[in-house]
C-alpha cells in the first residue's frame, strides 16, 4: 500500500498569476499592435455585476475603436512593461517559486498575420523570462490570454475562421523556438471554456443576432482545439521537455435543491463544462456533446484530419481557475451556462461572487477523479476595494479567503489529487479583466493608480503580503 499524503509535496510551486493585457501597458510601444483588450473602455459608475465587453456587436466594436472620449485602462495597465523588475523584487521578497504570466500576441505579431515576428517583442520577453530565472522563479506562460490582434477580428472574423489555426500556430511555434530554454510549462489558451463571459476576448467573434451565435462560438472552440493539438504536436517533436497544458475556468454547479429536476439540470450543465477537458485530455468529442450540438442546431465544419490531431495530442496538465460558485434551479434556469441562481447559504462580494472554499476541494477532486493528470491552480483570489491608509492596507478579508481556499486545496491533495502549483490572482494590483477598473484589487502589493490611471505608482505591501510569505516558507503548513 502506498503511503498516504499529508500535504503539499516538497517541490510544490507557490506564486501568483497575471495577464499581459491587464498589467503591461505600453500598448503602442516597440512595435506592438492593437489588441482586443486595448479597446475595452472603463466607465465611471459601471455596474460591477455586469460585463459590457463580452458579446460585442459590430456597432459596439466600431464605437470602441473610434471614440476619443472613452478611457482605455488596459493601454496603461500598471506599467509592468517598463517596471517589471520592481514587481519581481516584490515576488522574490515573498519567496515566489513560480509566476504565471502571459505573452501578448500583438507584441510578437502586431497584426497576427505577418510572416516575421517583431524582434523587439521577442527581446522584451527574453529579458522578462531571464529576470525570473535569475531569481529562481519558474515561469508558467499563457500563450493566449484574452488578447488577440484586432486585425484578426476585423479581417478574418476571429476564431470562427479556420485560417486562425495556422496564424496562431505560427505565433506559438515562434514562442516555443525562442523560449523553450526558459519555459517548461505552457498554457495554450486561457480559460478556453468561459465563452459565456469572455467570448469576444477569447474568440474575437462579433455577436450578430441574424446568425447562430452559439454555433459560431463552438466553431471557434473547435478551431482552438485543433490549434492546441498542433501546438502540442510541435512541442512534443521539437522540445519534449516542455509541458503543454489546457486551462478551464471552474463553472461546475450545484443543484439548488435535491429536486430531481435540479439535479438533472446541474448534471447536464456540468457535463458541458467537462466537455472542454474531455476533448483535450481524453481526446474525443463525447456523445453527450454531439447530442447537445444536435439539440441546439449546431453544425460544425471540420476536416477529416481534425479528429486525429485532437486524439493524438493530449494536454500534459490541467490548469484550473476558481473564484466562486453558483447553483441551478430547473424552475428558473436553462442550459445557458450564464444562467444561474444564487446559493442562499453563501455570501457574495460586491461583484456578485459567492464565496465557497469547499467548492474548490470538490472541484479539484472531481477533476482528478475524471482525468488523472497533473493539475495546478492558475487563478484564485479575492477582489476588493482596498483602502490605503498611512501606507498600509489591512486586508484580513483577503487573508481569510485565501486561507480557506488553500486549506481546501490541501485536502484535495491529501485525498490523492496530483496538484503541483498554486498561483493566486493576482500578486500585485492590476486592471480588472471584466470591468476594466483598477479599484477591484486582488494583489498582495497595493499599486497606487486609480481607475483612470492617476497616482504615484508606488508599491505598498499589504498585510496579506506578509501572510503569504509565511505560507510559502512553510509550504502551506502555516495558514
Amino acid at each position: 500500500m502506498v503511503k498516504s499524503k499529508n500535504g503539499f509535496k516538497d517541490n510544490f510551486l507557490w506564486g501568483g498569476a497575471t495577464a499581459a493585457n491587464q498589467c503591461e501597458g505600453a500598448w503602442n510601444k516597440d512595435g506592438k499592435g492593437i489588441s482586443t483588450a486595448d479597446i475595452q473602455p472603463y466607465t465611471k459608475g459601471i455596474n460591477r455585476k455586469s460585463l459590457n465587453f463580452n458579446h460585442v456587436t459590430k456597432q459596439a466594436l466600431d464605437n470602441f475603436m473610434n471614440n476619443n472620449e472613452l478611457f482605455y485602462p488596459k493601454r496603461n495597465g500598471v506599467h509592468f512593461y517598463d517596471r517589471y523588475e520592481e514587481y519581481f523584487d516584490k515576488l522574490e521578497d515573498m519567496g515566489f517559486s513560480c509566476f504565471r504570466m502571459s505573452i501578448a500576441w500583438t507584441r510578437i505579431f502586431p497584426n497576427g498575420d505577418e510572416k516575421e515576428p517583431n524582434k523587439k517583442g521577442l527581446q522584451h520577453y527574453r529579458n522578462v523570462l531571464t529576470s525570473l530565472k535569475k531569481r529562481g522563479i519558474t515561469p508558467i506562460v499563457t500563450m493566449s490570454h484574452y488578447e488577440m490582434p484586432i486585425n484578426l477580428v476585423t479581417k478574418y472574423g476571429g476564431w470562427e475562421n479556420r485560417k486562425l489555426i495556422n496564424l496562431f500556430l505560427n505565433y506559438c511555434t515562434v514562442l516555443l523556438d525562442n523560449f523553450h530554454d526558459l519555459v517548461k510549462y505552457w498554457i495554450v489558451i486561457n480559460q478556453i471554456n468561459l465563452i459565456q463571459y469572455e467570448s469576444f476576448g477569447s474568440l474575437g467573434i462579433l455577436y450578430d443576432k441574424n446568425n447562430n451565435y452559439l454555433e459560431q462560438q463552438f466553431q471557434g472552440i473547435h478551431h482552438q482545439f485543433v490549434a492546441f493539438g498542433l501546438v502540442k504536436s510541435y512541442a512534443q517533436e521539437h522540445y519534449p521537455d516542455n509541458k503543454i497544458g489546457t486551462m478551464l475556468a471552474d463553472c461546475i454547479l450545484q443543484p439548488y435543491s435535491c429536486r430531481p429536476e435540479d439535479v438533472e439540470l446541474a448534471f447536464k450543465r456540468n457535463r458541458m463544462q467537462y466537455f472542454f477537458g474531455d476533448v483535450q485530455i481524453l481526446g474525443n468529442y463525447p456523445d453527450y456533446a454531439l447530442q447537445y450540438f444536435k439539440d441546439n442546431n449546431i453544425q460544425l465544419k471540420t476536416l477529416p484530419e481534425d479528429e486525429k490531431i485532437i486524439h493524438d495530442n493530449l494536454a500534459d496538465f490541467l490548469c484550473i481557475s476558481y473564484y466562486y460558485s453558483y447553483c441551478v434551479d430547473a424552475s428558473k434556469n436553462g442550459i445557458d451556462p450564464a444562467d444561474t441562481t444564487k446559493n442562499p447559504y453563501l455570501k457574495e462580494n460586491e461583484w456578485g461572487w459567492a464565496i465557497n472554499p469547499s467548492g474548490l476541494y470538490v472541484t479539484m477532486s472531481n477533476y482528478w477523479d475524471r482525468y488523472h493528470i497533473p493539475m495546478m491552480i492558475g487563478e484564485n483570489g479575492f477582489g476588493f476595494e482596498d483602502k490605503l491608509i498611512d501606507g498600509k492596507v489591512h486586508d484580513q478579508y483577503r487573508i481569510d479567503y485565501l486561507k480557506k481556499h488553500i486549506k481546501a486545496l490541501k485536502q484535495a491533495v491529501i485525498d490523492g489529487a496530483d496538484i503541483f502549483a498554486y498561483c493566486s490572482w493576482a500578486p500585485f494590483d492590476i486592471v480588472s479583466a471584466g470591468t476594466a477598473e483598477m479599484s477591484k484589487r486582488y494583489g498582495y502589493v497595493y499599486v497606487d493608480y486609480d481607475d483612470f490611471g492617476n497616482g504615484s505608482g508606488k508599491l505598498y505591501n499589504k498585510d496579506s503580503f506578509y501572510w503569504y510569505k509565511k505560507v510559502i516558507s512553510s509550504n502551506g503548513e502555516e495558514l
